[in-house]
């Protein structure tokens, strides 16, 4: 299949350069539908004349329809080309940037290192404080050590300096930073107010029949307020029936109070 590239008709006669029409100049036409040679104007009111009006030029393509390129408003090959001369052209300066940043951020770390390091003669505990009871006989104490966060060896030295209670040195069983760093003891001694006891224990009979198993209860006494009952019932020790316990085998809360309770191996259950 072929097409046919030739200019239709009323191209064929026009000039190649479009001329506008000026009055009184012998080369120039009106510029309108030209036909052997001659130029056809209309009026205003649609009449036909000759001569010369005052039609508006009419500027007629002298190109082929077919030859006609009509290009995008937005050249993507020439965008696509600048960015990549503009990489070339700032990658060394965006390079240069980044490594001194990077070196100034190093040179401020290793400075705040330095000054925050503190001498290990002048490390201390300061701010003790005791807090609540949480086992039997023990409490918590908390302390802060004049160690600054950013040594990145804060919690070695919070782990292995002692701190003096009730005249004796303690290690931290914790240590936390939280905008300083804190320590936490729990002492075991020299506390009565986290001693607590059982009272007198009672057979409660054989668990079932073939068991070989008996159970006992005790009520346990002077538990500290808003303390976990658990954690005191497991840990006080107990003595009955010539045998010790260091704690409860369970537990149970009531509104009579926390009572433990023991399963002992009995043959005649």
């Amino acid at each position: 299949m072929s097409y046919d590239t030739s200019p239709p008709p009323y191209q064929q006669y026009a000039l190649t350069t479009p001329q506008a029409f000026r009055p009184g100049h012998s080369q120039s036409t009106a510029q309108g539908h030209t036909y052997n040679g001659h130029s056809q104007n209309y009026g205003c009111h649609g009449h036909y004349g000759d001569g010369y009006g005052h039609q508006p030029s009419i500027a007629v393509p002298t190109r082929p329809v077919s030859h006609i390129v009509i290009h995008s408003r937005y050249n993507e090959s020439v965008y696509l080309l600048s960015r990549g001369r503009r990489r070339q052209s700032y990658g060394s300066g965006c390079c240069f940037f980044i490594t001194i940043g990077a070196i100034l951020i190093l040179g401020v770390y290793y400075i705040v290192q330095l000054l925050s390091s503190t001498p290990i003669d002048e490390i201390a505990w300061t701010n003790l404080e005791s807090h609540s009871c949480t086992s039997y006989a023990t409490r918590e104490y908390v302390a802060e050590i004049n160690v600054s966060t950013w040594n990145r060896q804060w919690m070695k030295i919070c782990m292995s300096t002692p701190v003096v209670v009730h005249g004796q040195p303690h290690l931290a069983s914790k240590c936390e930073s939280i905008g300083t760093v804190i320590g936490h003891f729990a002492i075991k001694y020299d506390e009565p107010d986290c001693v607590t006891y059982w009272s007198r224990f009672k057979n409660r009979g054989c668990t079932a029949k073939g068991s070989k198993k008996r159970r006992i209860e005790q009520h346990l006494m002077n538990v500290p307020a808003h303390a976990d009952y658990k954690e005191f019932c497991a840990t006080t020790p107990a003595r009955f029936l010539d045998q010790e316990f260091s704690g409860a085998d369970s537990c149970v809360k009531s509104i009579w109070g926390v009572y433990g309770q023991w399963f002992i191996d009995d043959p005649s259950c």
